[in-house]
C-alpha cells in the first residue's frame, strides 16, 4: 500500500501548456506527456505526476490539465473529479473485469458523456476514508472521456457497459447507500487447544451489523439484532456508556 504517493498503469497524453506556466500563458496549447503517478493529500483534489517528451517531471497536476484530443472542450476539474482525496493513504488497481468496458458518465452539471474505463484509486487508513453511508467512503475510476478529456469518479456516477453480461438500464435505479458494515469476530473460548469451539450463547445473525456515518432515520434505519428495536448507533443514556 502506498501513501501520498502510487504508481499507475501509465498512459500517455496530452498537458495543457498553461499549466507549465502557472495559468499566466501558452492557453491553448500542448505538451506531450507520460502519466506515471498519483499523489493524494487529504482535502484536495487528486495530482498527477508526468514526464513531458522534452525531459521533465512534473508533479501533483489536476485531472483537468491532461486531455487526449487537442479539441477537448476546457471543462471546470469539480465536474471531471467529484471528491477530494479522502486520505493520504492511496491505493491503485486496474480491475480485469472492468478492463476496456465502456462507461457513462454523469457530470456534476447534469450532462452525460461516454468514455473507456482505465484503472481505480481507492482510500485507506482513516474514518472518511473506510466508513460507511453517504458521509463515507468512495473510491475514483479514472476514465478517458469521449470528448477527449479524463474523468476521476466515484461509483454512483457511473454506469457500465458489457454486452456479454450487462443489460443497461433506461431508467436509474433507486439504490440506497449502505450505511451499515459488517464485522463477525464476537467471542471464542479461552483455550491452549488448536481446535477450539464458539462460546455458547443465544442465537444470533452470522454479522454484526455497525454504527455508521450517514445512517439514515426513519422508516429506513437499519435495526441492530440486540438493540431493542433502536436504530443502529442510538445512544441511550440508560443503559449505554
Amino acid at each position: 500500500m502506498a501513501t501520498l504517493n502510487v504508481d499507475v498503469p501509465r498512459f500517455y497524453c496530452l498537458l495543457r501548456k498553461e499549466f507549465l506556466y502557472d495559468g499566466t500563458a501558452h492557453h491553448g496549447e500542448f505538451v506531450k506527456v507520460c502519466v506515471f503517478g498519483a499523489a493524494s493529500i487529504y482535502g484536495r483534489a487528486l495530482g498527477f505526476h508526468v514526464l513531458t517528451e522534452n525531459g521533465a517531471v512534473i508533479w501533483r497536476l489536476p485531472i483537468h490539465s491532461l486531455c487526449h484530443k487537442e479539441d477537448a472542450p476546457v471543462q471546470p476539474l469539480d465536474w471531471l473529479q467529484f471528491w477530494d482525496c479522502f486520505s493520504y493513504d492511496i491505493s491503485c488497481i486496474a480491475f480485469d473485469r472492468l478492463a476496456n468496458c465502456r462507461v457513462r458518465v454523469r457530470l456534476r452539471d447534469g450532462s452525460s458523456e461516454g468514455g473507456q474505463y482505465m484503472f481505480t484509486l481507492d482510500w485507506y487508513g482513516g474514518e472518511d476514508a473506510e466508513e460507511a453511508g453517504d458521509g463515507g467512503h468512495k473510491c475514483a475510476h479514472v476514465i478517458a472521456l469521449d470528448n477527449g478529456n479524463f474523468a476521476v469518479q466515484p461509483n454512483n456516477r457511473v454506469q457500465w457497459f458489457c454486452p456479454a453480461f450487462v443489460t443497461p438500464w433506461t431508467k436509474k435505479p433507486d439504490y440506497l447507500t449502505n450505511t451499515s458494515v459488517w464485522k463477525v469476530e464476537r467471542e471464542t473460548e479461552t483455550t491452549d487447544g488448536f481446535f477450539y469451539d464458539d462460546v455458547a450463547r443465544a442465537s444470533q445473525p452470522s454479522q454484526v451489523r455497525l454504527y455508521a456515518k450517514g445512517l439514515r432515520v426513519g422508516g429506513n434505519s437499519p435495526v441492530a439484532p440486540e438493540s431493542n428495536g433502536q436504530p443502529l448507533g442510538t445512544v441511550n443514556p440508560e443503559t449505554d456508556h
